[in-house]
């Protein structure tokens, strides 16, 4: 996978937590990038020279080794937040990847019923208010 891709354009800046919202092209946008990051997560951009790289083969920076077709398959939720009355899960990914998904999309899986077990519930209406770090990774 590509580290950094780029140059994209800086909306806002957050210089209390070091944060630059960008403006992602719809295929980072598809793939649900978020358009936020850390400043230690970019690079100041430097364009290449042409007269000391001529004909340099430009690579698919979003193409990420995966179909947009897979089918990705859950290997656990690790956390949960509520959003006012909207509750999402912290689902992580065959891929290793992951994702915030709203209930709706968690309600079927046999990790929502694993989760449960383990935050010692029986119903997802349970579960505690608690403030989930979004960042946190498998």
């Amino acid at each position: 996978m590509p580290k950094y891709v780029g140059p994209h354009k800086v909306l806002q800046a957050y210089p209390e937590t070091s944060n630059y919202t960008l403006e992602l092209p719809s295929e980072l946008v598809k793939r649900r990038i978020h358009p936020e990051f850390h400043v230690g997560l970019l690079r100041l951009h430097q364009p290449n020279d042409d007269a000391l790289f001529p004909n340099r083969a430009l690579v698919d920076a979003y193409d990420f080794g995966a179909p947009d077709d897979a089918e990705w398959i859950v290997d656990e939720l690790d956390s949960h937040w509520w959003n006012g009355k909207n509750l999402e899960f912290q689902v992580c990914w065959n891929a290793g990847e992951t994702t915030w998904e709203p209930l709706e999309a968690c309600k079927e899986l046999a990790a929502l019923d694993r989760y449960l077990t383990l935050m010692g519930v029986k119903h997802w209406w349970q579960l505690p208010r608690k403030v989930a770090a979004r960042a946190a990774q498998c």
